[in-house]
């Protein structure tokens, strides 16, 4: 087992709600503009196309990632934004590299791409996708994605892409193109992530399991490797709470007052986290915003790995 490399005081990023019960265009807008002026480090968006109706709530009724980013992207100015994350094997790697670079040059290189596998068998029958080899078709998919991300005439033969004869500009300003994270909280999502990217972004994993598999990872991470959650929030809720997932796996639900909840978030910090991703509930757009100002303002500052 590796020693951690503890952050005196994370990265907080906010995933925007752009679904759920309550979406609705403020929920872009606003929450994004809000995480500027409140002084987050990112704002991310969530991947779900045409979900199967057993699995309405809450991504049935949802904004499309990319256009959302495109969308986050223009009414922001400094603020890191990325994807938490798109499900690049039900899509078209080349195409989503195309929008990617194109939004990484419109916004001056701020973007992260969080890339998964994906876990919906519907969704991906519905996308006329393959579901069995999407493991590869990951590993695949990065591969292209850096090639096309390197050079203005790329060329790239694998077993699902084949590019040739090809113009590919502009180039993303970010040299090679911008930082990848896998999503996934499986060992093989982390070795994946290890091998392939520049971080690995779990979702609602339990900080005991989380600090185990880093601890277990960090003598193989590259320098600068990040270790990211993204995390859910009740502030004010009787959390903190524990379920098992759809995929069989531990989730931890933030929640209480704000000490609680600073003490919650600095057990991810000291079990490696150094970049948080918080959602917060499926609120309107302003109560949303309230509950932003509110952690920046009475969580953040005692959020701490030390």
């Amino acid at each position: 087992m590796g020693e951690i490399r503890y952050v005196a005081r994370p990265l907080l990023g906010i995933a925007v709600p752009h679904f759920g019960r309550n979406l609705s265009p403020d929920s872009v807008y606003l929450v994004a503009r809000a995480a500027e002026e409140l002084g987050y480090d990112s704002i991310w968006t969530t991947d779900h196309v045409v979900i199967d109706t057993s699995n309405y709530y809450p991504y049935g009724r949802i904004y499309e990632s990319v256009a959302t980013l495109a969308a986050i992207g223009a009414v922001t100015e400094r603020i890191k934004i990325g994807t938490s994350i798109i499900v690049i094997p039900m899509r078209n790697a080349v195409l989503t590299a195309k929008q990617l670079s194109t939004i990484d040059s419109l916004t001056g290189g701020r973007l992260i791409v969080g890339l998964g596998v994906g876990w919906n068998l519907q969704e991906f029958r519905n996308l006329g996708a393959d579901f069995r080899r999407r493991g590869r078709n990951e590993e695949e998919a990065i591969k292209l994605m850096r090639t096309l991300w390197s050079s203005e005439r790329p060329v790239f033969k694998g077993n699902f892409y084949r590019v040739e004869d090809a113009v590919f500009e502009p180039l993303p300003p970010q040299r090679g193109g911008p930082p990848i994270w896998l999503g996934g909280n499986s060992g093989v999502a982390l070795e994946r992530a290890l091998r392939l990217a520049e971080g690995w972004h779990v979702t609602g994993m339990h900080p005991e399991d989380f600090g185990e598999m880093v601890r277990g990872a960090s003598e193989r991470a590259k320098p600068g490797f990040v270790f990211s959650a993204r995390l859910s929030v009740e502030l004010g809720g009787k959390g903190p709470k524990e379920y098992v997932s759809a995929l069989g796996d531990r989730r931890f639900i933030l929640g209480g007052e704000v000490e609680k909840v600073a003490e919650q978030l600095s057990e991810y910090v000291k079990n490696g986290a150094s970049h948080l991703v918080l959602y917060l509930g499926d609120a309107p757009a302003e109560k949303y915003v309230d509950n932003m100002r509110r952690l920046i303002r009475d969580v953040a500052p005692s959020i701490s790995g030390v």
